[in-house]
């Protein structure tokens, strides 16, 4: 009985907290699911698929495995990450992201397609989604059609970089760097 009595606790506070801030209930499903009262978070495993609509950012993430806060309003996603929004993807390793920060940092094999005109390879990014625009370190591998648009300043002078920024609506990159210094995008654990 007690179980249920903080369980039902658990579930008042995630309800208040998340209505203040969500435009809606992210969608969630996936082969296992499960609620661990203990650490505040959805427990999803085998063809995990989560559908974000965060005021007009909506987005699509799926995984082999991912944890969602409400409450934190963050979702940690690992194996096979998949991010797609209209006309881009994202896929990697693991992925971090924050609905307060509007943020998702991905890590591992990073793959970015623009179906328009860019596909970019990298080790890390970071993607801003109220900016629309992405940043990508490491070794990156970067393939523009001639129709994507250039900031001023900015030359495509091959195809390695170590760092580039992109906006995705505007689909024009603004920043190649051959030599960054680029910081460490590290997914932190789910119970910091």
């Amino acid at each position: 009985m007690r179980t249920l009595k903080i369980f039902g606790l658990a579930l008042l506070m995630i309800f208040v907290a998340q209505g203040k801030t969500f435009a809606e209930m992210p969608e969630i499903s996936a082969g296992e699911t499960y609620f661990d009262i203990f650490k505040g978070v959805y427990v999803l495993k085998d063809n995990v698929h989560v559908v974000v609509n965060n005021h007009g950012f909506k987005a699509t993430v799926t995984a082999d495995e991912a944890l969602v806060s409400v409450a934190k309003q963050k979702c940690w996603a690992e194996g096979n990450v998949k991010l797609t929004q209209e006309n881009i993807s994202f896929s990697c390793e693991r992925a971090y992201l924050q609905w307060q920060t509007k943020t998702a940092e991905v890590t591992g094999k990073v793959k970015f397609e623009n179906k328009k005109s860019v596909a970019i390879t990298s080790d890390t990014a970071v993607f801003n989604w109220q900016e629309k625009i992405v940043d990508f370190y490491g070794k990156i591998s970067l393939k523009a059609e001639k129709k994507v648009k250039l900031a001023d300043g900015v030359e495509l002078d091959g195809k390695e970089y170590q760092h580039v920024k992109y906006n995705v609506v505007e689909d024009k990159i603004l920043a190649l760097d051959k030599t960054f210094d680029a910081p460490e995008v590290v997914i932190p654990s789910a119970e910091e």
